[in-house]
């Protein structure tokens, strides 16, 4: 810390000695801007490293020193992360700040010397910002524009970088970028609708355009009319699913199917409507037709995807999920079986975790006898945490460790950063790994959307022969009876009649899916099987799919263990209500790659509960199903198909789901018919639902 004092002094020694007369100030301002006396400016330019007590020439060296030094790359994070001028000058006071206590910038740790935080650095090489607490990046505070060393060049340095950064987004005439918003016919509704609403709050210009049902000519009209100063950061554009394509109004259809030819009559200063129908009100002014308008929907739809990955790492964080999943023992223990139980998969191989969190499955095959385990964690808090554990159970691999050290320890390496950007960087072996192992799974298997990254990992680095774990995924679907809603607590609270709270209760689920755990005594139907994926041989497009299924009641063997609530009434003893589908999935550690011991992980209601809990997608009325056929229905008896009075045999039903526009989440969506015994059928609309 001595260097710091002395610059310190140094600076308010300058600092005493300064005049106090505006014009001189003035002059001295100047010489800094430009260059003054070769000795005056080599002393301005020396600057403090911001990790160690090394002073160099000028901050480009200290940038140049920290990435070579400490694993920093100030530059790159820069980008990256499309920081302000402001972002920089706050963050660089931050590190500064955390620094000087001993603690690591990024993840908290603190540390008893600046050795021991050096070392961390080294190891870890946090390559993005710190994780996002309530909502708000510590390192944005306000607090954090006051400079942590008075006169530092670093942050000086960062004013002309600025410039040049945002000149890096790319600018197109308005033309441009109306014929990319033509073109990018697949923009989700909602998306749409929160850009009309943003701008028509924030701009006077956008207020009185007569904007409709916030479909894609709506948003065309905002573009225009907001003139030169736009930039849009609320939405993204791209990625959204054939799932959100049904959402698209009949006009924005017609927009995008023949529209984009007549884009530059938006120019056109007629009277009334020009050939998009665009009024004059919104028509772009001759004034402005020549200015250029800041628009880059591929950084806007880069920005919210980052945004999702730093909100979803960031609640990976926490220690509290990682206890949850921990002590799901049905979770744990499948992968600890099928790791421990099969040793000669793991003896002398080279493993990658994808996904690590706090390296459970990285320390059970060490444990196992693995040669190398490559750790791999997208939040820099929790892989510096898997990084401490390892340490402490003598698994992690130290710098500089010698060869005659026990196999026992030293083979657990832990790597931060997303699996997609550590192509150039990962300690993998060039010939790659032998076993890949993830727990990637989410609710309704594929939220969160780590499957693909779990699939760039196994086309990157694994081996020709090498083994994914687990090596297959099943969904299944049912349906539930009345006691898989809330409605039976609602009927008698405390001895009071609470029905109407069940049923908006049930109404919202109608709209949202529900996690919850379902009691096997409240699936009232079979089980149909609806998606296999084989992670060997699949591709990420594979995880969007669309499958039918067919439901009938369970059998009276089955049903002997159903619940007597999910019964219409004792008159009706054979008709039971079916509310809607319950979804669950199955992962398999196969014989394939587990020869020695395979073992499935279920996450079934008919086996014991896990996390994951089940999927619930509530019709919006109940079902009536019964093995007592009716032969025949008058047509004008349809809309009873399902209905105690004619209750259905049968469920045909096609369920969708696809990554969603909004990056991580996954859209769904449910067709359900119910069907006669001669084959009559009522068919409902189709549902949406997203997680």
């Amino acid at each position: 810390m001595a260097g710091v004092r002395e610059q310190r002094q140094q600076q308010h020694h300058a600092m005493d000695n300064s005049s106090d007369d505006d014009d001189e100030q003035e002059g001295e301002w100047e010489e800094w801007g430009n260059g003054g006396g070769d000795d005056e400016d080599e002393e301005n330019t020396k600057t403090l490293c911001l990790f160690c007590e090394e002073t160099l020439a000028s901050p480009e060296t200290v940038f140049k020193h920290c990435v070579e030094q400490h694993a920093f790359d100030f530059s790159k994070l820069r980008t990256a992360s499309h920081l302000s001028l402001y972002d920089c000058l706050c963050l660089i006071n931050f590190i500064r700040s955390r620094v000087s206590m001993d603690v690591c910038w990024n993840c908290g740790s603190k540390y008893d010397t600046r050795k021991a935080l050096l070392e961390h650095l080294n190891a870890v090489k946090h390559t993005d910002l710190p994780e996002v607490t309530n909502g708000v990046p510590s390192w944005s505070d306000e607090k954090f524009l006051t400079p942590f060393l008075e006169n530092d060049p670093l942050l000086y340095s960062c004013e002309g970088d600025d410039d040049e950064q945002s000149e890096e987004f790319d600018v197109v005439d308005k033309d441009k970028a109306v014929r990319e918003l033509l073109e990018f016919s697949s923009m989700n509704k909602q998306s749409i609708a929160n850009v009309v609403e943003m701008a028509a709050k924030d701009d006077t210009s956008v207020q009185g355009l007569g904007l409709g049902d916030s479909n894609l000519a709506d948003l065309t009209k905002v573009f225009l009319a907001l003139g030169d100063g736009f930039w849009d950061e609320s939405t993204s554009p791209t990625g959204a699913s054939v799932l959100s394509n049904k959402g698209i109004s009949s006009s924005s259809a017609k927009i995008i199917s023949g529209a984009v030819g007549d884009v530059p009559a938006l120019e056109s200063d007629v009277e009334g409507e020009n050939s998009l129908g665009i009024k004059e009100a919104v028509v772009m002014k001759k004034d402005n037709k020549d200015k250029k308008l800041r628009v880059s929907f591929a950084k806007v739809a880069e920005r919210e995807m980052r945004n999702a990955n730093r909100d979803y790492f960031g609640s990976y964080s926490a220690f509290g999920i990682h206890r949850e999943m921990l002590s799901d023992r049905v979770r744990t223990d499948a992968y600890r079986d099928s790791i421990l139980k099969n040793p000669a998969l793991f003896k002398d191989a080279v493993v990658m975790d994808v996904g690590c969190g706090t390296g459970i499955l990285s320390l059970f095959a060490a444990q196992a006898g693995a040669l190398k385990v490559i750790a791999v964690d997208g939040s820099s808090k929790i892989a510096s945490v898997a990084q401490q554990i390892a340490k402490a159970n003598g698994y992690l691999k130290e710098a500089g460790e010698g060869k005659g050290e026990s196999r026992a320890s030293g083979v657990m390496t832990v790597v931060t950063g997303m699996i997609e950007d550590l192509d150039s960087t990962m300690p993998a072996p060039v010939q790659g790994v032998d076993v890949l192992i993830s727990e990637w799974m989410g609710y309704c298997l594929l939220f969160e959307s780590m499957l693909p990254s779990v699939l760039h990992a196994r086309d990157r680095w694994l081996k020709p022969g090498g083994a994914i774990l687990p090596d297959t995924a099943h969904m299944y679907v049912a349906g539930f009876g009345k006691g898989g809603t809330s409605l039976p607590f609602w009927e008698d609270v405390y001895g009071f009649d609470m029905q109407f709270v069940g049923q908006e209760v049930v109404h919202d689920a109608t709209q949202m899916p529900i996690i919850d755990v379902v009691d096997c005594k409240d699936v009232v139907t079979n089980s149909c099987l609806v998606q296999s994926f084989d992670l060997v041989t699949m591709k990420t497009e594979d995880v969007d799919f669309t499958s039918e299924f067919h439901l009938e009641l369970a059998s009276e063997k089955d049903r002997s263990g159903v619940s007597e609530i999910n019964i219409m009434t004792p008159e009706s003893a054979n008709i039971v209500c079916c509310y809607g589908l319950v979804v669950w999935f199955d992962t398999g550690f196969t014989d394939r790659f587990c020869r020695e011991q395979p073992v499935l992980l279920s996450t079934s209601p008919h086996n014991p509960k896990t996390h994951w809990s089940q999927t619930l997608l509530t019709f919006r009325e109940p079902i009536a199903l019964t093995h007592s056929l009716m032969d025949f229905c008058k047509k004008a008896d349809i809309e009873k198909i399902g209905s105690e009075s004619l209750p259905a045999g049968a469920l045909n039903g096609r369920l969708s789901i696809a990554r969603s526009s909004r990056h991580r989440s996954i859209d769904i969506s449910v067709e359900i018919s119910a069907i006669l015994k001669d084959g009559l059928k009522r068919t409902w609309p189709v549902q949406m639902f997203d997680i």
